[in-house]
């Protein structure tokens, strides 16, 4: 039945996403064709189960709920939020049915996830925007039933996390290939009205957030398996996020791959020193260094960060901020209703309020605030909590390395940027199970001393105990020669 429905999933998925692009919109008929035979491509790969599949589909409409072409953000309106519930159902309903043995951090994130969704889906009593406030917040609580269901049930093995990670890598990667393609074809769309380049999608920070999640992502499966081509999905990235000219995510990925080299100690880190010193030095002794410094391409980009724009260097944002700030004490205790800044900001203008031309706050932490008030600092701060014990604790190795670098990465994003819950894009959903991902790893990661930890980790996602002494050595209890062995409970 499972399996029946994610195919059933990719058909319908194809057949009306190709007929909807290519009747609305006629002039790009090779987007249409290109989603097409990406789904077609998903469809012929055996090696997807229906959850993966499923996946693969919900990853494209988020995708194209961020795009600039008006026809696919509408038909993707609904359906990505019914892509979402179908993975829902496609974990509770699979083969493996075990529920996961949840540790305190584990149960502590769930709850506090849940608690978020609840709170915001409420705010629509209150909201100045209620409907919208509702639609939003159901697809919130979506969010935090996915992240229950693969903590308790699909990720019981581990090793599905970076398999259903790999689909959602797969899937950005080929947009920002589409992106390049679109921009190389000389499309006028595939820049902003600012000369910023933005592919496919509907600005260019939108891009550059993308990058910013693929670049750590393709490494923690690059370090997860150790081949090679898992780096290819990077390359795009690499190259899309300087032309976004996007500021905050290139501050954030170069910060987040210094927090894991410095995880890892000193050495790593004065590697790097190394390595990248001698680059610098080997380019200037070639004569490369000059003309790269000075290339047209380099001084509008380091304008970027030395010209003020709209008054400053934040181009307009702090003077965002302050109105947020002002607005919030207006309603400081239960805020404006969830999801509803572009209707306060609407209002705010047309009174001469406030005069920018913005519909978000662009910091994610003070959207929460201003929307949901003082009463939903503390599940913020729960599940900010789990994030920065991420990053701080976790171990570093094989998946979390890359997985850490994604987590720091995007709470550096959120300064500048109102993302961390803003629902119909791909940003909260990758950022998320992220951390989930980095709790199970975590989790599975911890074993009895003395007991191999490949013993200890099959022995537990298991379900089954392994027999120990008090010093946590493996200990016979049969008799002498014998092979019968006392099964007593890990604790």
């Amino acid at each position: 039945m499972v399996e029946r429905l994610g195919l059933v999933a990719l058909v319908v998925g194809a057949v009306c996403l190709t007929a909807v692009t290519t009747a609305f919109a006629l002039d790009e008929p090779i987007i249409a064709a290109g989603v097409a035979l990406l789904l077609a491509a998903l469809y012929l790969t055996r090696r997807l189960d229906a959850f993966r599949r499923i996946l693969a589909v919900a990853t494209i409409l988020l995708v194209c709920a961020s795009s600039n072409m008006p026809s696919l953000v509408t038909f993707s309106f609904y359906a990505r939020y019914v892509a979402v519930g179908c993975l829902i159902v496609c974990a509770l309903v699979g083969r493996d049915r075990r529920v996961r043995p949840a540790d305190n951090w584990t149960r502590l994130f769930i709850a506090a996830l849940w608690a978020t969704a609840a709170l915001a889906t409420l705010s629509s009593v209150w909201s100045i925007a209620p409907l919208h406030t509702l639609q939003q917040g159901v697809a919130l609580l979506l969010l935090a039933a996915l992240a229950h269901v693969l903590l308790r049930r699909r990720w019981v093995d581990t090793a599905a996390v970076a398999t259903d990670l790999h689909v959602v890598y797969a899937v950005l990667s080929l947009s920002l290939v589409a992106s390049l393609g679109y921009g190389i074809a000389g499309r006028a769309s595939a820049t902003s009205f600012n000369d910023r380049f933005q592919g496919l999608y509907a600005n260019p920070n939108m891009l550059s957030i993308i990058c910013a999640l693929t670049i750590p992502l393709g490494w923690a499966l690059y370090q997860q398996s150790r081949k090679r081509t898992q780096l290819l999905g990077v390359v795009p990235a690499l190259i899309a996020v300087p032309l976004t000219e996007s500021r905050t995510a290139l501050i954030a990925v170069v910060v987040g791959g210094l927090w894991v080299v410095l995880r890892h100690g000193a050495g790593p880190m004065a590697r790097l020193l190394v390595v990248a010193v001698g680059g610098l030095g080997l380019a200037y002794l070639f004569g490369m260094l000059p003309s790269v410094v000075g290339s047209t391409w380099a001084q509008t980009f380091a304008a970027r960060f030395t010209d003020p724009d709209n008054g400053d260097l934040s181009n307009g944002r702090t003077q965002t901020w302050q109105a947020a700030y002002e607005l919030w004490q207006s309603r400081p205790t239960l805020g404006f209703g969830y999801s509803s800044g572009i209707h306060l900001f609407e209002q705010t203008r047309q009174n001469g309020f406030f005069d920018v031309s913005v519909n978000l706050v662009h910091n994610s932490y003070l959207q929460w605030l201003l929307e949901l008030g003082v009463i939903g600092v503390a599940p913020l701060l729960l599940l900010l909590l789990a994030a920065m014990r991420a990053v701080l604790l976790a171990p570093i190795g094989a998946l979390n390395s890359g997985l850490v670098w994604l987590i720091v990465t995007g709470l550096l994003i959120q300064v500048t940027e109102s993302t961390m819950f803003g629902m119909g894009q791909p940003y909260p959903y990758v950022f998320w199970l992220a951390v989930a991902g980095v709790l199970v790893k975590t989790r599975s990661g911890r074993h009895v001393s003395g007991v191999p930890a490949a013993v200890y980790i099959s022995a537990r996602s298991n379900g089954g105990p392994y027999p120990h002494s008090s010093t946590g050595r493996r200990q016979p209890t049969g008799a002498p020669g014998s092979n019968r062995r006392e099964r007593v409970p890990v604790r």
